[in-house]
């Protein structure tokens, strides 16, 4: 009986010591949980021992807390850069309507740069927001992916662009191409792609827009990029030098790259060799992708 005692006892002790250490990853976990809710630091991690499920879930709390960090931290960045791009804008209108407030009988002359200030920063806002808001919004189901030709929808938006801006000329060498995408944000991400070639181009100049092997490719005839400025150019609100007394909030080629992303693509920027700059979007291809080897290009001109 004493015997049977002890071991009972021996055994007890022994399963607390395991049942303990077993648990003390778990412990960890728990301590680092309340830690962070706490405190809302989220620049702790745990020690993770061993490959087990236990070591594994660790792993798998460190990333998770190093992902809600990145978040943070672009959301705190994407709150300041904001906030210093609104200011001037808001400033300005401000500072336009109290001078109409103070001098109510101002002349029509004096009048009218003024309203016409209004206007222009009005309308720049108004693009601000709107880039903001497209820059800040997470990928949403409420649009389904589909099969879509994108050379058909690149024929439509050029056309689109030609009829809005009449004295551009595009040549589009567009090769028959099917990809599995959302048509509302692809046109979103070549717009902008036109946008900023059109910035850039000089007066008579000619944009180039090249479809071939899932690669979706804009180029103007322009200065290009500064060598120092290509690491950044898809940088939400970068603007280089030359591009700061131009309008625009530099979320345009920001929202390109979070386009191409979000199709699983690659956004690049280049300067070509004889000048200009290229600006592409590389998305993957359809299995039975329509191909004939062939490519049509068409030349348009308005006058």
């Amino acid at each position: 009986i004493a015997i049977a005692v002890a071991g009972v006892a021996i055994a007890g002790l022994l399963g607390l010591f395991v049942a303990r250490a077993a648990a003390a990853p778990v412990h960890l976990l728990r301590q680092a949980a309340e830690h962070v809710r706490s405190t809302g630091d989220l620049t702790r991690r745990i020690k993770v021992k061993g490959t087990d499920d236990l070591g594994r879930l660790g792993q798998s709390f460190n990333d998770m807390l190093g992902a809600l960090e990145d978040s943070q931290r672009a959301q705190r960045q994407l709150v300041a850069d904001a906030s210093h791009e609104l200011r001037t804008p808001v400033a300005t209108i401000r500072t336009n309507l109290e001078v109409l407030a103070r001098n109510p009988d101002l002349h029509a002359e004096d009048r009218a740069p003024l309203l016409r200030d209004l206007i222009g920063e009005s309308a720049e806002l108004g693009g601000l927001v709107a880039d903001l808001l497209e820059s800040a919004r997470q990928a949403s189901d409420d649009e389904p992916f589909d099969t879509i030709a994108l050379d058909a929808v690149v024929t439509s938006e050029l056309e689109r662009w030609s009829r809005r801006h009449p004295g551009l000329m595009i040549v589009p060498h567009l090769q028959p191409t099917v990809i599995l995408a959302r048509e509302s944000r692809l046109r979103r991400a070549l717009g902008n792609l036109l946008d900023n070639a059109i910035k850039w181009s000089p007066p008579d100049g000619t944009i180039e827009v090249t479809l071939s092997d899932g690669k979706l490719s804009v180029r103007d005839h322009g200065a290009g990029f500064a060598p120092g400025d290509l690491p950044h150019i898809f940088d939400r609100f970068y603007r280089a030098a030359s591009a700061r007394s131009i309008p625009g909030s530099g979320l345009g080629l920001s929202i390109v790259r979070k386009v191409a992303e979000e199709h699983g693509g690659v956004a690049q920027a280049a300067n070509a060799s004889d000048g200009g700059a290229i600006v592409s979007i590389t998305f993957a291809l359809l299995d039975g992708v329509i191909d004939d080897g062939t490519s049509t290009t068409v030349r348009t001109e308005h006058s």
